[in-house]
């Protein structure tokens, strides 16, 4: 298992326009609310198959708020299984506010993180994914369920993918970001097809 799982490192970048149809329910910016240190603490995968869970990961799960640049930032979620392999998610989108909003014109797929609720959904010929959770300045919680097509690794057609990071933080205080990120060069999955992206190793 541990070779197979080791390819199923995953993420993907939506760039999109951010829309003005929900209510911002702070003043702050998104960066200011959940950037600095980032959030620890623990996933956990559980491959399904004919609807009977077959298999379960078990590791440390962080998520770090990364890359702001005029109104964009990147949010990046990791579930780390030592050596059975590693799950990284990363989003790019626009801030609106309090807001981190990634939604393509025309597409169905999109990413959002408003009123400290994470909902999404992606699709594509090989996986279709689904996205949820809660986004809070001291604990973030992401639930994705994963529905694989075709056969990918680990994963056989018709096989799903329940992935759940819970983690928390102490919230910053003004200019405290606690400790520092190193940045690594990991697989990350996009819309053109794998990539290598860098992430942090906190």
């Amino acid at each position: 298992m541990k070779n197979l799982f080791i390819i199923f490192a995953l993420g993907f970048l939506l760039i999109g326009c951010s829309k003005d149809e929900s209510k911002v329910i702070e003043n702050d910016n998104f960066e200011t609310l959940y950037g600095g240190r980032p959030y620890v603490g623990t996933a956990r995968g559980i491959r399904s198959q004919q609807n009977v869970a077959d298999y379960t990961w078990n590791g440390e799960g962080r998520v770090a708020v990364i890359e702001s640049n005029n109104d964009s930032i990147s949010v990046v979620f990791m579930a780390d299984f030592d050596d059975e392999g590693e799950i990284n998610l990363k989003f790019r989108g626009k801030m609106h506010g309090s807001e981190l909003r990634l939604e393509a014109e025309g597409s169905d797929n999109y990413f959002v993180i408003s009123q400290e609720e994470i909902a999404g959904q992606f699709e594509n010929a090989g996986q279709s994914m689904a996205f949820d959770g809660v986004f809070q300045r001291g604990k973030v919680d992401l639930n994705v369920n994963v529905l694989f097509k075709q056969t990918n690794g680990a994963f056989a057609a018709g096989s799903t993918l329940n992935l759940q990071l819970n983690t928390s933080r102490e919230i910053p205080t003004e200019g405290d970001n606690g400790p520092g990120c190193d940045m690594r060069l990991v697989p990350i999955w996009g819309p053109a097809g794998m990539t290598m992206g860098m992430v942090p190793d906190c």
